[in-house]
């Protein structure tokens, strides 16, 4: 893998993303209950696991991959991949939706791709500095 992401980006980007994940997933799955994870509707292991690994995995590949002449290309593999994830995890019976239709997660995914890259772009990432 390109390692393009420094070990300060990196303590940056993973926290922000694991405590984004956490928001959404305590919002859609515990308050409004659209989906669950794992074998009960408790939160439990499963639901800690997958929350707090799996996005932040996701981010650190997509932006080590990340290239800026083809962001957009790269948004809608991204998405794809992440899309194929989700599909994946319905039909092997451990994610559950419930007034979430799966094909909702499509356009949340591209957004927070979309806004991961101007995040990482013009936020995170050190801008050269001017001599």
């Amino acid at each position: 893998m390109p390692k393009q992401l420094t070990w300060r980006e990196n303590v940056i980007v993973v926290p922000i993303v694991s405590y984004c994940a956490w928001l959404a997933h305590f919002f859609i799955a515990v308050k409004l209950d659209y989906v669950d994870f794992g074998p009960s509707k408790e939160v439990e292991f499963t639901d800690f696991a997958l929350v707090s690994l799996v996005p932040p995995l996701l981010t650190v590949l997509y932006l080590n991959f990340q290239k800026n002449n083809h962001y957009l290309l790269y948004v809608i593999i991204w998405t794809a991949i992440s899309f194929l994830i989700e599909y994946l995890l319905h039909k092997a019976g451990f994610m559950k939706h419930f007034e979430w239709k799966l094909w909702y997660s499509i356009p949340v995914y591209f957004i927070s791709y979309l806004g991961l890259y101007w995040f990482y772009r013009k936020v995170i990432k050190c801008p050269p500095e001017n001599g």
